[in-house]
């Protein structure tokens, strides 16, 4: 199976436990060990748009779903399904915008900070719009039990 290569990534659904509409995110355009660069163009049917754009509040949640990909494409990688995880906080989130205006072009960029063994993670993200302009960032503490069945019916 194809799982991403330089210029081949499969769809973003792919690599994510979201479906439908709350896959917010286009298309992954990189990928690597820790880090991964992804892709959404804001539209007037896109969730969560209003008054001509995205609150760039949900920028967080699309720095969520860039960890997701990231973790999804690395379990893709070593032939692994993908899993659910979760965000347990969004630390440090600046945005220099409002919003993200409908038409805007966005690059959603997740690199891993450190990850430990039960599944907790750090995530430093950056929004780009344009290109290499940073509209908003953030450090994200994430987690993704070993065994979710085992961690929601014991805590």
């Amino acid at each position: 199976m194809n799982v991403g290569s330089a210029m081949n990534y499969l769809p973003i659904e792919e690599y994510l436990p979201h479906r439908g509409r709350m896959v917010l995110l286009d298309t992954v355009l990189e990928a690597k060990a820790g880090r991964i660069r992804c892709a959404v163009t804001i539209r007037p049917d896109s969730p969560f748009c209003r008054d001509g754009g995205v609150p760039a509040h949900v920028g967080v949640e699309y720095m969520a779903q860039a960890i997701g990909a990231l973790v999804g494409w690395q379990s893709r990688c070593a032939g692994e399904p993908v899993k659910i995880g979760f965000l347990v906080s969004a630390r440090k989130f600046v945005s220099r915008r409002a919003a993200f205006p409908v038409g805007a072009k966005l690059q959603v960029e997740a690199r891993e900070s450190w990850r430990d063994a039960e599944g907790l993670g750090v995530m430093d993200c950056v929004i780009y719009h344009p290109v290499e302009t940073i509209a908003a960032e953030a450090t994200l503490m994430v987690f993704q039990p070993k065994d979710l069945q085992t961690y929601v019916t014991t805590t």
